[in-house]
């Protein structure tokens, strides 16, 4: 196929991609300042992260913290600023789809590639949280655009190898879900027509770069017992019961919403039909992003049918998979279903945009259940802390609980720390903020329970100090019950 040379100075700003990307981008960042949406448990332990930057932590590696810290640095610690990276991460992600979609096919493929990315329901709703995800896609994409100028043969071939492993590099420092990436590099060395492209001494480069970005994680994974990579294996779950099909069907199903109703078909019809449309014009580049699509796709899927696997699990597949399917409708003559897909989606994000602004219209509609964990904190936290005079510390067995009063009451003097209730460490608080005996004799316990189980058999002294309840929707309260703690004593030694 010829690609159109149309210049974006002469395309009209309706269709000017650009400008398009930019006030979507503007509409989520100022739904963020303006939503009632508080801080969720994850992104507050994220943001407690960012206080202290390090080269990992207990659950995920740095990038996220670096992040965080970056924003809230320039902006402040409000909600908003936390968030504000998620925005322009997936601005960014478009940007290198967009400019892939340019290097392999053509301007309108382009277009529609990236305007596709923006309005992603799985796009949408990760715009508008924190997560790991953002940075991810953010450096995939990155990735495939600079494989993209290798393999189309650009200028500067060595620096698009560098560029790859850069991109490779500080992606696994996002997610260690980059890996799929490395993956489907080898899948692509199996395959005739890809493999003349990729063997070149450059690539020696891209994996030397990318390995030497990822050390200092390792290394300070060496130093913490390894405690990320356990963590996820942990997440894997492969202790429990295995092989679970109803699992893959859920999983499966989870696809359509995050992916899209539209795309997600085309894709399985892509999979299935791929003998045939690997005759076409450009099919060697299609088959690229293919493999890039499927690695992780299929990854995960084997997770979810030996255990578990939540739907983003395989978000790495869409930025080559959203390419593919463009290229694929519009080179086909269904470019009309590109564009039904893009408006469904837009009314998408708009109903979601409203409901971001507009916590009362979620409530009315019965939708309040999946916000819970936006909700209610500030007033759990005041309420707790509240109840804390005279005591040395309080001690916290919930990891959402105590990331949440850690960024809620930023200014205290008043030690907020971990327990470990059941003699395993499971989360970074219990990990590197853990309760010290030897420096708070009297303290207020806050537990998820009714009871005091989690700390009977180590104080002396245990008296009840009633419950905190919070608002978090329609007749929905957040409980926690609170205990005085005194006389500590190692456990068993009584």
């Amino acid at each position: 196929m010829t690609k159109d040379n149309i210049s974006t100075t002469t395309t009209p700003l309706w269709c000017n991609f650009w400008a398009i990307a930019t006030a979507l981008t503007l509409a989520r960042i100022l739904t963020l300042v303006f939503s009632p949406a508080e801080i969720g448990p994850d992104e507050a332990q994220y943001w407690y992260w960012s206080r202290d930057l390090d080269f990992g932590y207990y659950s995920k590696p740095p990038m996220i913290a670096w992040a965080i810290a970056a924003t809230t640095d320039l902006f402040g610690n409000a909600p908003w600023a936390v968030r504000l990276s998620a925005p322009l991460f997936h601005l960014g992600t478009a940007s290198f789809l967009y400019l892939a979609g340019g290097q392999l096919f053509s301007k309108r493929i382009a277009f529609w590639t990236g305007l596709g990315w923006l309005t992603l329901p799985g796009g949408i709703l990760s715009s508008f949280v924190i997560t790991t995800d953002a940075p991810l896609l953010f450096f995939w994409s990155g990735a495939i655009y600079f494989l993209a100028r290798t393999s189309e043969g650009a200028k500067n071939r060595a620096l698009n190898f560098a560029a790859l492993g850069v991109m490779i590099g500080l992606g696994l420092l996002s997610k260690y879900a980059m890996v799929y990436f490395v993956v489907g590099l080898g899948v692509m060395f199996m395959i005739a027509p890809l493999r003349k492209s990729l063997l070149r001494p450059e690539l020696a480069a891209t994996l030397f770069i990318a390995f030497a970005l990822f050390l200092p994680n390792i290394i300070w994974n060496s130093q913490n017992d390894f405690q990320t990579l356990s963590h996820t294996a942990d997440n894997a779950n492969w202790g429990a019961s295995m092989f679970k099909p109803l699992n893959l069907l859920e999983f499966t199903a989870g696809q359509f919403a995050v992916f899209g109703i539209i795309p997600f078909s085309v894709l399985i019809y892509l999979t299935a039909k791929s003998r045939q449309w690997r005759t076409q014009e450009d099919s060697s580049k299609a088959l690229m992003l293919l493999v890039l699509a499927l690695t992780p796709l299929c990854i995960v899927a084997i997770q979810a049918f030996l255990s578990r696997a939540h739907a983003n699990w395989a978000a790495a597949s869409y930025p080559a998979a959203i390419l593919l399917v463009t290229w694929f409708l519009t080179t086909t003559g269904r470019a009309y279903l590109v564009k039904i897909s893009v408006a469904l989606h837009v009314a998408l994000a708009i109903c979601f945009m409203i409901g971001m602004l507009n916590f009362n219209l979620i409530d009315r509609i019965g939708l309040s259940e999946p916000i819970k964990d936006l909700r209610g904190w500030q007033e759990q936290t005041d309420n707790i802390t509240a109840k804390a005079h005279g005591f040395d510390a309080i001690v916290v067995d919930d990891r959402y609980l105590i990331g949440e009063m850690l960024y809620h009451q930023r200014m205290t003097t008043l030690p907020i720390v971990a327990i470990d209730p059941n003699s395993n460490i499971d989360n970074h608080f219990e990990a590197f903020l853990a309760f010290d005996p030897s420096r708070a004799s009297k303290v207020l316990f806050v537990t998820t329970r009714d009871d005091s189980a989690h700390v009977d058999y180590r104080f002396g002294s245990i008296e009840p100090m009633g419950v905190s309840t919070a608002e978090i929707g329609p007749d929905a309260t957040r409980r926690y019950t609170l205990f005085a703690l005194e006389d500590y004593y190692e456990p068993g030694s009584r």
